[in-house]
């Protein structure tokens, strides 16, 4: 009995790998976690980092409650064998005593009647020389259940310890599941914080759509209204600059195409926005903008959030758009030359300096890096 308490007792103390392995996992998603808040990471990688995170912290939960259940299971299976043997000690230790009491009373009680009846002195001595055996005897058994109640007294010190780490364990628990509520309550911030940006990013893009309708309207009016084309806008002719050109021809400012022609698709928030140009971002905080072909200009001021926009007819059926410029040196009804300078750089949306280019064939838009060299 007292090897197999022993055993309970070394399985309940021994460490769990599990736990362990558990307890570095959920070390490793905090600290993730904490990287992408440091480098501000975007919202879909904290959630997914909090997901991760949620998910070791209640994995450890789990492993915590199950150990602390089988913790608990050894402490009463110890507790139930101290009492039994406890019981049994106590009961032993009476009958030893009233028996000891008993040979000695009866030792006492021998009188002359046996010292000198035939054969009654080594009777005598052979009586009292068993009752000696019975006596060291019942010494030996006293001594043993001293030392079973020293082996006891260790047991239940054992017992106080097992009773810590189950305290101990239990303010784990409530500190990971404390952990979860707030990593929980955490996440439907962020969530909420998402969804509001995700909002404001459709908004966004509806007004980036009906600045562009707005924008391709009032180039098609200015068509409408300006008659300088050299020859009619619906029949390119294939002597047209852009047409001859197309492929060589000169950028307007040197920089980064930070925004493309056509549809494009937001990894984060997906979004749709058409673009009928391109966006061009300098390395500096301003750049001169130049034409990228001969022509008359049609327009050259402010532009809603276009910023300081110039419009060029090239008089063969193309026109050009150059936006978000920082200042103008052009004025409308010049005529100007490859190359001739437009004005500096402005404001992109997002705050770089850049410049936004449309070309337009017939009136609808055309992608400028297949005429771009």
């Amino acid at each position: 009995m007292i090897q197999s308490v022993l055993v309970i007792v070394y399985l309940a103390l021994s460490g769990d790998a599990g736990i362990d392995s558990l307890d570095v996992r959920l070390e490793q998603t905090r600290i993730y976690l904490e990287e992408l808040e440091g480098r501000q990471a975007s919202s879909e990688e904290i959630l997914l980092g909090i997901h991760a995170h949620l998910g070791a912290a209640r994995g450890y939960y789990n492993e915590l409650a199950v150990r602390e259940a089988r913790i608990t299971m050894d402490i009463h299976s110890i507790d139930q064998r101290w009492f039994l043997t406890d019981s049994a000690r106590a009961e032993l230790e009476a009958g030893v005593e009233e028996y000891i009491l008993f040979l000695y009373s009866h030792r006492r009680l021998v009188g002359p009647s046996v010292l000198f009846a035939p054969g009654g002195i080594s009777r005598y001595l052979r009586r009292m020389s068993f009752m000696d055996h019975l006596a060291e005897s019942a010494i030996e058994q006293m001594q043993h259940l001293e030392q079973s109640g020293d082996s006891l007294s260790s047991y239940r010190d054992s017992l106080e310890v097992l009773v810590e780490d189950v305290r101990v364990l239990r303010l784990q628990m409530q500190e990971a599941q404390e952990r979860i509520y707030r990593e929980e309550e955490r996440q439907t911030l962020l969530r909420q914080s998402l969804e509001s940006e995700i909002a404001a990013a459709r908004d966004s893009a509806e007004a980036m759509e009906q600045r562009r309708q707005q924008l391709s309207a009032f180039v098609t009016t200015l068509r409408a209204t300006v008659s300088t084309a050299s020859i009619p806008s619906a029949d390119i002719s294939s002597t047209a600059y852009f047409a001859v050109n197309r492929g060589n021809i000169g950028w307007p400012v040197r920089g980064t195409v930070v925004r493309g022609f056509g549809l494009d698709r937001d990894p984060v928030y997906g979004t749709e926005t058409v673009s009928d140009g391109i966006a061009i971002a300098v390395a500096g905080n301003s750049a001169r903008v130049s034409t990228i072909g001969p022509g008359i200009i049609l327009y050259a001021r402010e532009y809603l959030t276009m910023g300081r926009m110039v419009i060029l007819d090239h008089l063969d059926g193309y026109y050009t758009v150059y936006a978000h410029l920082g200042s103008l040196e052009v004025s409308r009804g010049e005529t100007v030359d490859q190359g001739s300078f437009l004005g500096m750089t402005g404001p992109l949306p997002g705050g770089r300096s850049g410049c936004y280019l449309e070309i337009r064939r017939a009136g609808q838009p055309v992608n400028p890096l297949e005429y771009l060299e």
